[in-house]
């Protein structure tokens, strides 16, 4: 989704609930798990240390990172260089056993701490979790490029330093927003994104 307010002037979003959807699904039974054990172990936050407490305090084991090390993986999109509309933290690891491969919502309004969301991943690389903040867009004349770093537009053409943005790039024909759209570098054509 693009979201405008005048030429110039602009981001490109995806809805993150969407977005988790597409990479795991939620698990009524290990929230409540993981939520009654944080109040059993009186842990206020779910932090990523919290969060390995109760994946090894499950399994018998420390859970494995997304990238294969012992450390679980977290990020917070409260940032503007995200595609993600939502500001959420997040932790990814695979705590084997039956917990399994899991994404867990940890925050969000700004980093303010919330009951943690256990999801099981359902991607066969972990790796795609970190994926928030890229998205591929390709103009009606064929023309490919990339989002990275959530606002930087890039394509096999571009070199060096000299890559255009997303902001630079969003046009809004008559002032209406509805219409807004994120121009091809090439061409001047919409392009379309797909996360």
């Amino acid at each position: 989704m693009v979201t405008a307010w005048a030429d110039g002037d602009g981001w490109l979003s995806v809805d993150t609930q969407e977005w988790i959807d597409e990479r795991g699904e939620y698990s009524e039974h290990l929230t409540d798990d993981l939520r009654e054990w944080m109040d059993e172990q009186d842990h206020r936050y779910p932090t990523a240390e919290v969060l390995t407490l109760w994946a090894k305090d499950r399994t018998g084991t420390a859970p494995v990172g997304l990238y294969g090390d012992g450390t679980c993986w977290e990020h917070n999109t409260c940032t503007v260089n995200n595609v993600l509309s939502d500001e959420i933290g997040f932790v990814v690891f695979s705590a084997g056993g039956e917990l399994g491969d899991l994404m867990i919502t940890i925050s969000g309004d700004g980093g303010l701490f919330h009951s943690p969301t256990v999801y099981r991943s359902t991607v066969d690389d972990l790796a795609e979790w970190a994926d928030y903040d890229c998205a591929d867009g390709v103009c009606a004349n064929g023309h490919e490029w990339q989002v990275t770093f959530g606002w930087l537009l890039h394509s096999e053409t571009t070199t060096g330093f000299d890559r255009p943005s997303v902001t630079g790039q969003a046009r809004v024909p008559d002032d209406d927003r509805e219409r807004a759209y994120i121009a091809c570098p090439d061409c001047g054509h919409a392009l379309q994104f797909t996360a």
